[in-house]
């Protein structure tokens, strides 16, 4: 069995790579960035893309549907285990620790996205 990326196929592509790099389409064409960037950019990438793919395994949300702006606990229905089995996922795929107060903190999907990129860049 295929990963949801596999099993959802472009749409979800398209709607995480618009969440991870809501600027990509400014970028110069063909821009390669310096080499030590390009790995940043990568390891906070899929990371990024393993918290939305968790959250879209904990909840029922069309990936066209996706937006930071939703709330985790309003709009997506997050209770503290679907939470915590997002945040498990995610330190184990990333490799990086996510603190409870972090967690806290967290109101919107792009407070969690946020988060994941932080922990990766300070990894």
């Amino acid at each position: 069995m295929g990963s949801i990326a596999d099993l959802l196929g472009d749409q979800l592509r398209a709607g995480l790579a618009q969440l991870v790099d809501p600027d990509a389409s400014d970028d110069a064409p063909g821009a390669a960035p310096a080499l030590s960037e390009s790995r940043v950019d990568t390891a906070q990438d899929r990371a990024r893309e393993a918290a939305m793919e968790a959250v879209l395994d904990e909840v029922e949300l069309d990936p066209a549907d996706a937006r930071g702006e939703l709330t985790l606990r309003g709009d997506l229905d997050m209770d503290d285990v679907s939470l915590y089995a997002v945040v498990a996922r995610v330190e184990r795929e990333a490799k990086v620790t996510l603190t409870d107060a972090a967690v806290e903190e967290w109101v919107t999907l792009a407070d969690l996205l946020d988060a994941v990129t932080d922990a990766v860049s300070n990894h």
